[in-house]
């Protein structure tokens, strides 16, 4: 499909972005968001990203206050399991010496 572009419009005028400015009254220091201020090491962060992206595959979003709440709730949930089963490292400390086969 092809679409006709008139010379005399820009590509951009078809999109309009509105800026919205929010003000944050309270620090909400739940779920993968501020975790991830705190964690530099990538192998760790990359557990919070899996399942930050898992909720949104499953169904869960954080653009209105409720879906916010219902999410972090069970990133949080998740994430204690996870800590629970795998240590607090999410058995990244465990590694076999080097040269070693699994």
């Amino acid at each position: 499909i092809s679409e006709q572009v008139n010379p005399d419009e820009e590509e951009d005028d078809e999109y309009e972005y509105e800026y919205v400015e929010v003000e944050v009254d309270e620090y909400d220091d739940r779920g993968v968001a501020p975790a991830m201020q705190y964690e530099y090491d990538p192998e760790i962060r990359i557990h919070m990203l899996i399942v930050h992206g898992m909720l949104h595959l499953v169904g869960y979003d954080h653009i209105e206050d409720d879906d916010y709440e219902l999410m972090v709730v069970r990133e949080d949930e998740v994430l204690a399991e996870l800590r629970k089963r795998l240590g607090d490292d999410f058995g990244v400390a465990i590694r076999l010496p080097a040269g070693e086969a699994e």
